[in-house]
């Protein structure tokens, strides 16, 4: 998805949200943010995440309708301009306009040069006045046309006489030439025959005969070592040790682990990890994951694991929410 689809897809989650009553809770929209944002809008992460724990993102979500005017637009690039240069913030620009369900900012422009062209297109094109031709004038006597006719006829036919008197004498001579042609050309072909009888095909079949190449197997997918990986993974979550988390991680995944996020939590689990299909070396799991708050609340969401086990550990190399399972 582009930029502005992005920011359309934070606000379908955030209004979502709403309906259920729960609120636009900033930690829990970070997690989304991580989840929405593909290969092409890591760069807009930071920016992301730190525009939905803002004061100014949290009062355009508390109004009615939420999220909703072009007048929060200047408030909410104002929260960003602070912190991120303008290069996030210009792309944030598109991020912030499908979250406050405006049209994409480049939308209209197409019409402007098409109503120019319309515009211009009778300048151009008059037909009323150049299908406006001059009259002829006539000739001034009868007499001279027909006698400069006459000459250009003469002369036409002369030229045709002295073309089929030329053509006769040609194949007349044609004979000559064909029944000589044979006698010359006959030698000319016998050092094309021996030209051709050197050849080396027949020296190949005396060639060693190469052994047939066979590609590298991938190692194949092992499901307890990628369950393992994610129990780790989740234990060292549980009990702060976020380096040693973060071996867990790989490709994408690695860059979108964000240790403040779970400093919200007294502890996380994870539980009922089942494999859902296998690609290669890789390993595709689904689980519930718990998070328990400080003040004893629980919330339980899907989850799905993509690990690669041709690496020890087994890496994750994405992770995606699936939905909420127990809400807290």
């Amino acid at each position: 998805m582009n930029d502005h689809q992005l920011g359309a897809a934070l606000r379908q989650q955030v209004l979502s949200d709403l309906q259920r009553g729960r609120g636009a809770e900033g930690r829990r929209l970070q997690a989304v943010a991580g989840d929405l944002c593909g290969e092409e809008q890591i760069k807009l992460l930071p920016a992301l995440r730190h525009l939905v724990l803002s004061a100014a993102f949290a009062s355009a979500a508390s109004q009615t309708p939420p999220l909703s005017g072009s007048r929060l637009l200047p408030r909410l690039m104002q929260e960003l301009e602070e912190v991120f240069n303008p290069a996030i913030c210009r792309r944030m620009e598109s991020v912030v306009g499908g979250l406050l369900d405006l049209p994409p900012k480049d939308a209209p422009a197409v019409a402007i040069p098409m109503a120019n062209a319309v515009a211009r297109l009778p300048a151009t094109r008059r037909p009323g006045r150049s299908a406006s031709v001059k009259p002829v004038p006539a000739p001034a006597s009868r007499g001279g046309g027909n006698n400069a006719l006459l000459g250009f006829l003469a002369f036409l036919t002369g030229g045709l006489a002295v073309a089929l008197v030329g053509a006769v004498l040609l194949l007349q001579q044609s004979p000559q030439s064909n029944v000589e042609s044979p006698s010359t050309t006959r030698p000319r072909s016998e050092p094309a025959v021996t030209a051709a009888k050197p050849s080396t095909p027949p020296q190949e079949p005396s060639l060693p005969e190469p052994q047939p190449l066979t590609p590298p197997q991938p190692p194949a997918a092992n499901t307890d070592k990628a369950i393992a990986s994610v129990q780790g993974l989740y234990a060292a979550l549980s009990s702060k040790a976020y380096d040693q988390a973060r071996r867990f991680f790989g490709g994408a995944a690695a860059d979108q682990f964000d240790p403040a996020f779970f400093n919200q939590f007294e502890r996380v689990s994870v539980a009922d990890l089942r494999e859902t299909s296998q690609e290669g070396s890789s390993v595709t799991l689904e689980g519930l994951v718990t998070f328990v708050y400080p003040d004893g609340s629980v919330q339980s969401e899907s989850r799905r694991f993509t690990i690669d086990t041709s690496s020890t550990p087994a890496l994750i190399t994405a992770s995606d929410f699936g939905g909420v399972i127990k809400p807290r």
